[in-house]
């Protein structure tokens, strides 16, 4: 990870605005859900900074729970949470019966495949889908699957470096 600069929580939800239309007609928009999510992100951990994510960066990122809007109670992600890469390893296995039996979802995976900036956090937040995360690292805020397609799919590469912004202190990743 390289640390580019601190930046401020008005200037993260505009970038954020920018690519995530919350009134969007989509029988799977999630985009306010992920704008309730910076927003408590900011009030627990206070502050921002614009990174440089790798590859690697990435692969390491933690997931919360990850349920289909698509009437099934089938987790990719369980409640203690995934990184990417074992996500990726998951959905790999069963990717066929996946994108049958859940095209919204798949076709979300598939079709995110210009890079767009991440909203990460130093932590879990109090949020319900996060509480029961038992890892340490950087946690999803938004863009799990965009993080997930593009490594799925082939997109991440050695060279890879996303913009991301981070909530929370970064001392501990110096």
């Amino acid at each position: 990870m390289k640390i580019l600069k601190k930046v401020e929580f008005d200037e993260v939800m505009r970038l954020f605005r920018l690519e995530h239309d919350v009134n969007r007609e989509h029988e799977a928009n999630t985009n306010r859900d992920a704008e309730r999510l910076l927003m408590i992100a900011d009030t627990e951990l206070g502050e921002w900074s614009k990174v440089l994510l790798s590859r690697d960066d990435i692969l390491q990122v933690i997931l919360p729970m990850h349920e289909c809007h698509e009437g099934s109670n089938t987790n990719i992600t369980p409640k203690s949470g995934l990184t990417v890469k074992q996500a990726v390893e998951k959905l790999s296995s069963i990717k066929d019966s996946y994108a049958k039996n859940y095209p919204v979802c798949w076709s979300k995976i598939l079709t995110l495949e210009r890079f767009t900036p991440l909203f990460l956090s130093t932590k879990p937040t109090s949020h319900e889908e996060y509480v029961e995360i038992d890892k340490e690292g950087l946690v999803h805020l938004d863009g799990w699957h965009r993080m997930v397609g593009w490594e799925l799919n082939g997109l991440l590469t050695d060279d890879t470096q996303l913009e991301t912004y981070v909530a929370g202190n970064l001392e501990s990743y110096v």
